[in-house]
């Protein structure tokens, strides 16, 4: 069996999230955001068909959640989250046998199989959001997407990662010039919204990344940002304060209709 250590975010955006984590007979669904029908083809288009050991939820938002009780059903594993997350979905899920439910603190550390996991509290206008780390071995991959603003905690737990999935949602000015109304650009651009291109690139800056990989720019605005402006905001950034010349590490983006490039530690 394989020790490659596994990381795909399969869908990334308000059109709905899930990543997948596998490591040697361990596999984990982060957030049930888009149907069944589409993770299974995202699975399919990557080539993997090993079975799926359990679905871990970050907060209560619809694009987050909405199918996680089909998930449960399609796939017989525990649900793992938050108390608080769990209170504000449980009702809307359907049928879902509660004695598979995993609820945790946040900021609590467990294991799924052979996979180690950090949860972390995160800035966002939602229950109880959480950011994740995944650990095998050596290696770490983490999962920060939804984030109001640059936090100094939230940089401190990605920090010395492999691989990191970062929220880069919105450019400032197609935000504040396009159609959305006042209250939801507010919103938005608050520090319990989303991360913009600049505040991705500071946040970045924060980190120590000699033994980072990869980094995803995810959860892309459809309105608000365009992959091409994300990456060149970004890496503009990184350049003038010479993180290319002392790093080396891939930018890549972590697309919303379709699984992104995987990544293997």
């Amino acid at each position: 069996m394989s020790d490659e250590m596994l990381f795909c975010p399969l869908y990334s955006g308000s059109s709905g999230n899930s990543i997948l984590i596998s490591y040697k007979d361990t596999s984990i669904i982060v957030d049930a955001g888009v149907s069944f029908k589409k993770l299974a083809q995202a699975l399919e288009k990557i080539g993997f068909n090993k079975k799926i050991d359990a679905i871990l939820l970050s907060h209560d938002h619809y694009d987050h959640v909405k199918c996680a009780g089909v998930y449960f059903r399609k796939l017989n594993v525990p649900i793992i989250t938050n108390y608080k997350t769990w209170e504000s979905i449980k009702n809307s899920l359907g049928k879902v046998d509660e004695s598979y439910v995993k609820l945790i603190d946040t900021g609590t550390s467990f294991s799924v199989g052979s996979i180690g996991i950090d949860t972390f509290s995160i800035p966002h206008d939602a229950s109880d959001p959480m950011g994740f780390c995944f650990y095998v071995k050596d290696r770490k991959i983490s999962i920060c997407t939804d984030v109001g603003h640059v936090s100094d905690s939230v940089a401190a737990m990605i920090d010395f990662s492999d691989i990191i999935l970062l929220e880069s949602n919105h450019d400032i000015e197609m935000l504040m010039f396009g159609p959305y109304p006042y209250h939801l650009k507010q919103r938005i651009k608050g520090d319990k919204g989303h991360l913009s291109n600049e505040q991705a690139a500071k946040m970045i800056l924060k980190l120590n990344l000699a033994r980072t990989k990869r980094i995803y720019l995810g959860h892309l605005s459809e309105e608000n940002n365009h992959p091409d402006v994300a990456l060149l905001t970004v890496s503009s950034i990184l350049k003038q304060h010479g993180v290319f010349e002392s790093y080396n590490f891939s930018l890549e983006i972590a697309n919303r209709y379709s699984p992104s490039l995987c990544s293997l530690l």
